[in-house]
């Protein structure tokens, strides 16, 4: 294998073990707790920041541990197979890693839904959420068309090399289709179904929880789980398409200019780097708040509508700094919970 890969390869693997050690420390969880709440627009009401604090770490931990084992596993996958010269090696590399992390943050959140319960009072629910409470219609829109356009792109330049304009084509060998683009496709239809079914299970699982509070902190972590586990198919199909464009690029060697040579290398060329801006692009769009906190506005409306209010009134021009929302908000749920009482407004009721 490439030498510059593995020492990459080295350098990230130690990287995230200092990441994992340095997580295990008050101070940064503390920090990590305060941005996850800032996300997903929950207070931290002062009874439950010791558990959620140490749902986060372990949710951390998970993650990290996930990249890692990844990671090892698709550079001795790499090693095995011998794909030295290939330029899909680091998107593979990294492909497995976003898909060990969001395995290993699954089993984490699995965990917590089949644990056993202690016999007592819960809150409950009148109907079961499903997954477009917690991820948004675009969200599951857009790994789905990802996966669509990967797979017509891949009929595509089946078909281009099939008619093979010029003879372009002659040096392309079966292994540069099916190595690695179409074996990442055909991972990515299958991680659609694996997905579906896995959202499905988790769904399915109730959420223990003796106040409203921590029914909605239970919710947020669902929410991020599920929506890390419907982009797995997008990611994959995607990294499919751009490995297919590059390796077919790479394999057109010294076209001449003017050529159908030089307009197919460039087109295969150009189209890699556009879809890693589409990944990344997508990526940032889904850590916006209107990702973040559909659950809130699906599950816990009032909550929401307050949220807004608030934000509204820590604009520019408004009544309130935006240091004072989250004490605000702490302040009124730690009311709403020490009275007890239900929100008509929330799709919550008091279990008998």
């Amino acid at each position: 294998m490439d030498t510059v890969v593995l020492i990459l390869a080295a350098l990230v693997l130690a990287g995230l073990g200092i990441r994992l050690i340095h997580s295990a420390r008050a101070e940064p969880r503390r920090r990590m707790l305060q941005a996850y709440s800032r996300q997903v627009g929950l207070a931290l009401v002062p009874e439950i920041v010791p558990e959620l604090s140490g749902r986060i770490h372990r949710r951390e931990r998970a993650g990290v541990l996930g990249s890692m084992v990844g990671l090892v596993l698709s550079v001795a996958a790499l090693v095995v197979t011998d794909g030295n010269q290939n330029l899909g090696n680091g998107f593979l590399i990294v492909v497995a890693m976003t898909v060990g992390s969001t395995v290993a943050l699954i089993g984490d959140d699995s965990r917590s839904a089949f644990a056993p319960v202690a016999e007592a009072p819960r809150l409950a629910r009148s109907a079961f959420p499903g997954l477009t409470d917690y991820v948004t219609r675009l969200h599951r829109a857009f790994s789905l068309g990802l996966l669509g356009l990967a797979t017509l792109s891949y009929i595509a330049v089946l078909g281009v090399i099939a008619i093979n304009p010029d003879r372009v084509f002659d040096d392309v060998s079966v292994r540069t289709i099916l190595w690695p683009a179409g074996l990442l496709l055909a991972l990515a239809t299958a991680a659609s179904l694996v997905t579906w079914a896995a959202a499905n299970a988790l769904l399915g699982r109730g959420q223990p929880a003796d106040t409203y509070i921590q029914l909605a902190w239970s919710d947020a972590f669902r929410s991020t789980t599920l929506r890390s586990l419907i982009e797995i198919p997008g990611i994959i199909a995607a990294t499919s398409s751009c490995v297919l464009f590059l390796s077919l690029s790479e394999a057109i060697s010294l076209p001449v200019p003017g050529s159908i040579d030089e307009i197919l290398a460039g087109s295969f060329t150009i189209m890699g780097p556009v879809l890693i801006v589409v990944l990344v692009s997508w990526s940032l769009t889904s850590m916006r708040n209107r990702s973040t906190m559909h659950f809130l506005r699906r599950l816990w409306p009032q909550t929401a509508i307050e949220l807004d209010r608030r934000r509204t009134r820590a604009a520019p021009g408004g009544g309130d700094r935006p240091d004072d929302r989250a004490d605000d908000q702490a302040d009124d749920q730690a009311d709403d919970q020490a009275g007890d009482r239900p929100d008509p407004g929330n799709r919550t009721q008091a279990s008998a």
